[in-house]
């Protein structure tokens, strides 16, 4: 029972992104809070992550094997960077770019 009393959805992760990205489209005013918030925010960032991942034609065993400041992983952050919420440390970690902080760095070389 206690299982089923986390969260905001029970099923697999994929069936997740679709209902929060499904959720987003159909009720763009509507004010997410707390814990609902957050899920739905990782889903889209996750979302947005997995499609510039398909355009720039890697998977993630790419993201384990290039370099930390490959070009097309900046990309990739500065994508999600001026598309989304997604926070430093958050882009860091799911694309295996070392520190937060050379997220910010790499950006402000771009420019």
């Amino acid at each position: 029972m206690k299982r089923y009393c986390r969260g905001w959805f029970i099923g697999d992760k994929e069936e997740k992104k679709a209902l929060a990205e499904e959720l987003n489209q159909r009720h763009k005013n509507v004010d997410w809070e707390g814990i609902d918030l957050k899920e739905i925010k990782i889903a889209q960032w996750e979302a947005l992550t997995t499609k510039a991942l398909k355009k720039c034609n890697k998977g993630e065993s790419d993201i384990e094997v290039d370099a930390k400041g490959a070009e097309w992983k900046t990309e990739i952050a500065l994508l999600l960077r001026t598309q989304s919420t997604a926070s430093n440390p958050w882009i860091a970690e799911r694309l295996n770019m070392g520190h937060p902080s050379r997220i910010t760095n790499l950006l402000r070389e771009r420019r």
